[in-house]
């Protein structure tokens, strides 16, 4: 068995009801954020243009998440992102579902503000954010290593992990994720609602059709 199918079925048989990643019993703040002051550093990566709102709670270190962006992503990406029939915003809510799941959030936001600008605020944040959850990296280095792919030097995203950086805007989206009662990962929410299935892609594409 594979580290990501040990993942999901460990994971999995303690939360059967919600399909996705929670720390123990319920969602907790991960220790090394729990004292860290939450400071929305950077803008919350958003794409299209759409009247319906569609926010993703993600643990990039999540298989369930990992599903969610191989099978659900890329048909919202087609049918409602690039159409600017949505507007899909990403929220990190790390619950530890891997050891490197603090870790590939973190890189993912060095990502966003080294590339980042005033004219695309995203930067290559979505194009690493694939990358980074379909390699499913063990280690720090192998996280870095992952910067090659959208052109940034790996060192930016070493300095990153090293300094812990980013922790004041994980933190940040863990408490808003916490205020919305946000539970596990990933969790999709449609113009304020909740979608049971968030792995299934027509689950999804069906509260968007509600909503629209």
């Amino acid at each position: 068995m594979n580290r990501r199918s040990f993942l999901a079925t460990t994971v999995g048989t303690v939360t059967v009801a919600t399909a996705g990643c929670t720390s123990l019993l319920e969602a907790s703040i991960p220790d090394e954020l729990e004292d860290v002051d939450p400071d929305q550093q950077l803008p919350t990566p958003t794409r299209g243009d759409g009247a319906v709102t569609v926010e993703v709670y993600e643990d990039m270190g999540c298989p369930h998440c990992q599903d969610f962006q191989a099978d659900v992503f890329p048909v919202l990406e087609d049918e409602y992102i690039d159409q600017d029939e949505i507007e899909y915003r990403h929220h990190d809510f790390v619950v530890m579902a891997s050891d490197a799941s603090l870790a590939m959030a973190n890189a993912a936001r060095a990502i966003q503000d080294e590339t980042g600008t005033d004219d695309d605020p995203n930067g290559e944040f979505f194009a690493y954010k694939a990358a980074v959850m379909a390699a499913d990296p063990d280690s720090g280095d192998e996280i870095a290593a992952l910067a090659d792919e959208v052109d940034v030097d790996p060192e930016v995203v070493t300095n990153a992990l090293e300094n812990e950086t980013y922790y004041p805007t994980l933190a940040a989206d863990w408490e808003h994720g916490d205020e919305e009662g946000v539970e596990g990962t990933p969790t999709v929410i449609v113009d304020g609602e909740v979608v049971d299935e968030p792995t299934d892609p027509d689950a999804v594409v069906d509260a968007i059709a509600e909503a629209q």
